[in-house]
């Protein structure tokens, strides 16, 4: 047997902002006061989330330190692209420092375009094609060379 409390008079939606008006502690924002408050910058919410300092998140994804600086004490804003590789830390942080932080990749060229490998990715996801945009008179020539050429070692960003 189950106890259930049941209010003697459950309050309207009416009523519940009446009462809210009422309270002198908890009165509404105004314009004004919304105008004075500062808005978080989206880099410091993320980096504060991910419990990096600023040297640290600058350094992971190959941020200048003093652009980082601008953007979260509102001297500057960060461009379209920037928000978008912003986005991306947020949603997978740990991806994007793998990504940008390898030693090294093969990068091969073939018939089909280029092809990154990742020394240390599995066999089955070891290899990511590109097929660049060409020019009518390259993708001529590129139809008449079919060999193709063998892997280079490149080193990675920021190594």
């Amino acid at each position: 047997m189950s106890k259930t409390i049941i209010s003697p008079n459950p309050l309207t939606a009416d009523a519940i902002e009446r009462a809210a008006h009422a309270d002198r502690d908890a009165q509404p924002l105004t314009e004004a006061d919304l105008k004075r408050m500062k808005r978080t910058r989206q880099a410091k919410i993320i980096r504060r989330a991910l419990e990096l300092t600023q040297e640290e998140f600058a350094a992971r994804y190959h941020i200048p330190l003093g652009t980082l600086r601008d953007w979260e004490q509102g001297r500057a804003e960060p461009d379209q692209p920037t928000l978008a590789y912003l986005t991306l830390i947020a949603r997978d942080p740990e991806h994007v420092n793998r990504t940008l932080n390898m030693r090294e990749i093969f990068v091969v060229r073939h018939d089909d375009g280029w092809a990154v490998k990742r020394p240390d990715a599995e066999r089955s996801s070891a290899v990511t094609a590109t097929r660049p945009r060409l020019s009518n008179s390259l993708a001529k020539a590129k139809r008449h060379s079919s060999r193709a050429e063998p892997a280079r070692r490149v080193p990675a960003c920021g190594s």
